[in-house]
């Protein structure tokens, strides 16, 4: 994911900062967002859009420090949270009752917006030979960080393929000093490039970001429809061509017991501010109300149905819900 080059505020120093700068408002209601750790660049991108739509809307938005996309997931099936930052496979499975949700469905849970893409790399060193995700048959390969997005994505991905990699669990740090010293031949993870891992063992040990064929993409998103077909654009890495590969969301969810009122203005207020949220977070950039809702898989929320309507978008009927109907 893109890093953040400001150095003379804390991410939440400088939100709190820039929070007393705006014009005060008068909140009706409270509204909570379930986040990541607070270390993260999600939770400054969160703790900014959070300042804009309570600038810009009658509500009192507040960010909370989280786990991540499955606390909030769970969090927000308990009623402990008000809305939540999840991935897209978390929230498809979890509405669903599938994969790391089986049997423990949150069908009351309702997508808002998808706040930034999120893209997965797949890697080998030149010199391993492997040119095509076939050739990763067998071979010594790490499928991402222990226990993160990118490794859950991994092993669906190359299950769904029919490919079977030697994978090597590790961190990503351990991962990128093994492919440099050729104990594997390479890793992967899901993020927003340049990815500052694949940068610097692109530069001692060059890599090849491996592209999907056409077909491999389509029996990807047709077993996994919460991935989509996406593209890492030439020259990312130096010298290196485009690929295509799969992306996911990382969004903002809720449950039918937000307020339809208080959908409809947190999703009215984002969107209208989109453009200075970019600004200051740069992942947000080029997203927009159409991107989300062609992206989404998961029932909406009442309240961002009823935006979404207003501003001449055909909402497909699956992502409505019985509330907005």
């Amino acid at each position: 994911m893109r890093s953040m080059t400001h150095r003379l505020l804390t991410p939440l120093a400088a939100a709190v900062f820039a929070a007393g700068l705006a014009a005060p408002v008068m909140a009706d209601e409270a509204v909570s967002i379930g986040v990541a750790p607070a270390a993260s660049g999600w939770y400054f991108g969160f703790s900014e859009l959070s300042r804009l739509v309570s600038g810009d809307s009658p509500l009192e938005v507040s960010v909370r420090e989280t786990g991540g996309s499955r606390e909030n997931a769970i969090r927000l099936g308990r009623g402990e949270i008000d809305m939540g930052l999840i991935d897209a496979p978390g929230a498809f499975e979890a509405y669903n009752g599938e994969g790391r949700y089986e049997n423990d469905a949150i069908e009351q849970m309702r997508m808002v917006l998808w706040v930034a893409p999120s893209t997965m790399h797949w890697a080998v060193r030149q010199d391993s030979g492997i040119e095509t995700f076939e050739d990763l048959e067998g071979a010594r390969f790490n499928p991402s960080s222990i226990g993160g997005g990118g490794e859950y994505i991994t092993d669906l991905v190359f299950t769904a393929l029919g490919i079977a990699p030697d994978f090597q669990r590790m961190s990503m740090s351990d991962a990128a000093d093994a492919v440099v010293d050729g104990r594997i031949v390479g890793f992967s993870y899901n993020g927003i490039p340049p990815i500052p891992a694949f940068t610097e063992v692109h530069s001692s040990r060059p890599l090849r970001v491996l592209s999907m064929t056409d077909e491999q993409v389509a029996t990807a998103t047709e077993a996994l429809p919460f991935l989509s077909r996406t593209e890492i654009p030439e020259g990312t890495y130096r010298d290196m061509p485009a690929a295509t590969t799969l992306g996911t969301y990382i969004g903002i969810a809720a449950t039918s017991e937000l307020s339809e009122e208080a959908g409809y203005e947190f999703t009215r207020a984002y969107w209208e501010n989109i453009g200075r949220l970019g600004e200051t977070f740069a992942p947000a950039r080029g997203m927009t109300a159409e991107i989300s809702v062609e992206n989404t898989t998961t029932p909406l929320h009442a309240g961002a149905v009823r935006y979404y309507r207003e501003i001449g978008i055909e909402v497909p009927e699956a992502l409505v819900p019985p509330e907005a109907e």
